[in-house]
């Protein structure tokens, strides 16, 4: 008996001992990579509202405040002044004020860190004000569309993979672990997420545990995402010293790269500077030989806003040609020193429709689309614009939003022509601008179901 109480011992030990040989180590995440209480920077709203401008024109206020950057809100104002920093017991949070609702396809968000955070673990404590919808961290994050999302949503803790779309505003997500969790509105929580390899976990303090295996995404940066009013504290991002001097020397290399790159480009230097006063616009040109002589000239575009103060309708009010040397070829419309930005797309470009070896002007203005001499800007020939469907209605025909030229005849030369309104329908015109078929399409992932007509007759 008392032998086999020896060898049992011998077993257990045996065992034991194999156990703690196989067992991974536990990876200690002891070098910083980010530490930020929001102590750097004063109570400030540190979004700005900006709409669309941030498309075609580069506003200050837009730019990272401290360490973070607003990396997508939404059309509507409260999205675009949603984040702030405020004081909160002697300390400063980074609160997220606005209710995002009925909105799957977005969220509000500020993102830090580098792409090339690959192993790290990241300690953030946060406070949600409402159980509606989710509110959490995001981890090797590549775009807003691609990322790992850790929090709660509901009464549930959650991690889940976001990748990309389905269809238009249809993103994918797949949720990797989720459990349930009685957590109380507006207290603080303290989220700490490890990503190791494929191996992903969330642990909550007074909560659950996460733990799955992913291997979408294997780097990215940490951020801070909430739907509803939140606020989060202090954020701590943590790696090994192995992975700091990786990213560090990668970094290092990628820089010097890029430098050597720019080393090599040409210096650009002034050429000359020419006076737009009083017709000037923000980034709303367009380049060609409008006089014959074998050098380029410019069109200048104005545009008015008819759906002020958005600028989701609009169409040219003043189209100016010129040359490199400043005289002004032709003008038509009446120019406004106030209408020098824009946000949206706007119909007119240089080309040669009708192949006689000289460029037209081609345009959208008052409804019609027009065909212009490009040396003087006298008429050639015009059409009314395509009229009007819903849910781009506002006006009884469209405005024109751009135009694209193409050999869809097979004529060997661009001679058609591609119209659309702002989101939604698009048509295809001949060299005389008469309407060859037209076709429906959303901005997105999704392709057109295209519906044609032509002479009459639909095929």
């Amino acid at each position: 008996m008392r032998s086999d109480n020896i060898f049992l011992r011998f077993l257990l030990l045996t065992l034991i001992f194999c156990l703690a040989g196989c067992a991974s180590p536990r990876v200690s995440y002891d070098t910083v990579l980010l530490e930020d209480d929001f102590s750097g920077l004063g109570p400030q709203m540190i979004s700005a509202p900006v709409g669309p401008h941030t498309e075609y024109h580069y506003l200050p206020e837009a730019a990272p405040r401290g360490n973070w950057a607003v990396s997508c809100f939404t059309w509507e104002p409260g999205a675009q002044t949603a984040w702030w920093i405020k004081e909160e017991e002697g300390r400063h949070v980074l609160a997220q004020t606005f209710d995002s609702k009925a909105m799957t396809h977005t969220h509000p968000m500020v993102v830090t860190g580098d792409t090339l955070w690959t192993d790290y673990q990241a300690e953030v404590a946060f406070a949600p004000d409402s159980k509606r919808a989710r509110c959490g961290v995001v981890f090797r994050y590549r775009n807003d569309r691609c990322y790992y999302f850790a929090g709660v949503d509901g009464d549930r803790a959650v991690l889940k993979l976001v990748k990309d779309a389905t269809d238009f505003h249809q993103p994918y997500e797949k949720i990797l672990a989720e459990k349930p969790f009685s957590w109380e509105e507006g207290r603080y929580y303290t989220l700490i997420i490890e990503a190791a390899g494929p191996k992903l976990a969330a642990r909550f303090d007074r909560g659950p545990e996460l733990t799955a295996v992913d291997s979408t995404f294997s780097h990215g940066k940490v951020g801070l995402t909430s739907d509803v009013p939140a606020r989060f504290g202090r954020v701590k991002v943590t790696t090994t010293a192995a992975e700091k001097e990786r990213i560090d020397r990668i970094g290092a290399e990628n820089q010097a790269e890029l430098d050597a790159l720019r080393a090599a480009n040409p210096k650009p230097v002034v050429w000359k500077k020419i006076s737009t006063r009083g017709f000037g616009v923000g980034r709303n040109l367009r380049f060609g030989d409008l006089d014959g002589d074998g050098v380029t000239d410019v069109l200048v575009g104005q545009v008015v806003h008819h759906a002020a103060p958005r600028d989701s309708y609009s169409e040219l009010s003043c189209l100016t040609a010129m040359t490199f040397d400043g005289k002004v070829l032709w003008q038509t419309g009446a120019p406004v020193p106030e209408k020098n930005h824009l946000t949206n797309d706007v119909a007119f470009q240089i080309h040669d429709l009708d192949g006689d070896g000289a460029n037209e002007v081609i345009y959208c203005m008052n409804m019609e689309l027009i065909v212009a001499d490009g040396k003087t800007g006298k008429i050639k020939y015009k059409a009314a614009t395509p009229a009007a469907k819903a849910p781009a209605d506002s006006f009884p025909r469209i405005l024109g939003d751009c135009l694209y030229f193409c050999d869809l005849r097979g004529k060997g030369r661009d001679a058609d022509i591609i119209i659309k309104d702002r989101y939604w329908h698009l048509w295809a015109l001949d060299d005389r601008l008469r309407v060859m078929w037209e076709g429906e399409c959303k901005t997105g992932p999704r392709m057109p179901t295209t519906r044609t007509a032509m002479a009459g007759t639909s095929w």
